[in-house]
């Protein structure tokens, strides 16, 4: 499939109305419109619909999924290297919020061998994450909970920021990092004083 200019403007202008409207709501020749393309030259890139949240779905998986495995070649130690996930995961949703959302919400409607494809990936993606976590507690760095659990915890932290989070509100994505780390690693529970710091004994 070709990665020219125009077929990218096509995939952006498909993730943003499947996002807005959902798969089944947005026609070809929306898509088209938006991308400033004919609906006969659309076609040329693909036989129907469902071609392009494969695309969509596919691409925006294998990124993150990429990028994780980037992160594990550059960061040294499991903290280092869950920190270094999550901020690359971050700032993919903030440059492309449609694909996440497509990716979490519409995925089912794909038929079932590329669903496979893509879950598969995701798959992959979620045993990295658990791969890290795992390490972490074999050094002593993570608590002992239950890996999987953990590790679809963070997944779903970071795949459902577009339910509520604004890159452009108060919160920045850098500050949002912050935030997600500092939870991740220390919770939400205040240090409990001892008594000789004024805590309850």
């Amino acid at each position: 499939m070709p990665r020219e200019p125009r077929w990218e403007a096509v995939i952006g202008s498909a993730a943003a109305l499947f996002s807005e409207n959902g798969f089944a709501g947005t026609s070809v020749r929306e898509v088209a419109e938006r991308a400033r393309i004919t609906k006969a030259g659309l076609y040329y890139h693909i036989r129907e619909k469902e071609d392009l949240l494969f695309r969509i779905c596919d691409h925006s998986i294998a990124a993150v999924l990429e990028g994780g495995y980037a992160v594990l070649e550059k960061k040294a130690g499991p903290r280092a290297r869950l920190a270094g996930i999550v901020r690359m995961h971050v700032e993919y949703f903030v440059r492309h919020p449609h694909n996440l959302r497509v990716l979490t919400r519409e995925m089912g409607a794909l038929s079932p061998a590329p669903r496979a494809r893509v879950a598969k990936l995701e798959h992959e993606y979620l045993g990295l994450i658990r791969g890290v976590i795992r390490e972490g507690q074999a050094a002593g760095v993570f608590a002992p909970v239950d890996a999987t659990v953990a590790a679809f915890t963070v997944l779903t932290v970071m795949n459902n920021l577009f339910d509520w989070y604004d890159p452009k509100g108060r919160i920045g994505p850098e500050a949002l990092v912050g935030q997600i780390e500092a939870i991740l690693f220390n919770g939400i529970a205040a240090k409990k004083k001892t008594a000789a710091e004024g805590g309850d004994a």
